[in-house]
């Protein structure tokens, strides 16, 4: 699993989605909880990774899946309605609150169990997204057959890869095309 360089909301949505991969064997990559915790302490969620269960991984999927077709969708209405519909049964109200040393926002009254609060920051974190940016910046990996997704956060709008290692498998594989071609 390749987690994102950045560490916001927005690239912990991303992760989540990323999840569920065609490139390995067997797709789903969120196993264990363990797994979970790990990608949770990549974002500095340490008290939310010290409290995953089991329990959780089943909702978390759930959202993960949920998430997903909001990238999938065919226009920026879907997504939207579908990130609207899972903030809002997440109860996504935002507090500033105290955590791990610092301020965080908390999307919901109080404590919430794990999949509510991940699917409240995540789904608010990508409704910012389409708000200030547009939904053209969802991206789907051009790399088949991997069908990992990532926010273009470039200047010039022009991310395809959800990775570096797509972008460089994509880049060899047309190269051995055209020596393929230059070949015959």
């Amino acid at each position: 699993m390749i987690l994102p360089r950045e560490r916001d909301s927005i690239a912990l949505a991303v992760a989540l989605v990323n999840t569920w991969d065609v490139l390995n064997d067997p797709p789903e990559l969120l196993r264990e909880v363990e797994t979970l915790r790990v990608v949770l302490r990549a974002f500095g969620l340490d008290e939310d990774a010290k409290r995953a269960s089991e329990r959780d991984l089943v909702s978390v999927r759930r959202v993960r899946d949920r998430l997903r077709r909001a990238f999938e969708a065919d226009d920026d209405g879907v997504a939207v309605a579908e990130l609207n519909d899972l903030a809002r049964e997440a109860g996504a109200v935002p507090q500033l609150e105290r955590e791990n040393g610092g301020w965080a926002f908390r999307y919901g009254p109080g404590r919430q169990p794990l999949a509510t609060e991940l699917a409240g920051q995540a789904a608010v974190a990508l409704l910012g997204v389409i708000e200030e940016e547009g939904w053209t910046r969802f991206g789907l990996c051009a790399a088949a057959p991997c069908c990992c997704v990532f926010v273009d956060r470039s200047r010039n709008r022009s991310r395809r890869y959800c990775c570096d290692l797509c972008a460089d498998r994509a880049t060899q594989a047309a190269a051995r095309r055209r020596r393929k071609a230059g070949a015959r």
